[in-house]
């Protein structure tokens, strides 16, 4: 079995994949918008089908980029913590 360390420096790390929300909204959201694009498949012309894409994938990449952002802040955090506790001195 591959360290973490390994795993880091391999690229096989790769937190996201196993990320699967748990909440039932999450679920009926992803129908939800799945059946909304389809039906804007269905409506719009192809011309501004691609349009309407382009604003969604956008909006993914920045969502993606505040998602890292994220990890990155929260994994400092724990980072710290872990830090802090194992630096307690002894009360006298």
């Amino acid at each position: 079995m591959e360290s973490m360390i390994e795993k880091i420096y391999n690229g096989s790390l790769q937190p996201d994949v196993y990320i699967n929300p748990q909440d039932p909204e999450y679920r009926k959201l992803t129908k939800e918008t799945s059946n909304l694009m389809e039906e804007c498949q269905k409506r719009f012309s192809e011309k501004d089908f691609k349009f309407i894409e382009g604003i969604i994938d956008l909006y993914g990449k920045s969502y993606s980029m505040h998602s890292t952002a994220s990890f990155i802040y929260g994994f400092k955090i724990g980072a710290l913590m872990m830090i802090e506790v194992l630096n307690v001195k002894p009360e006298t």
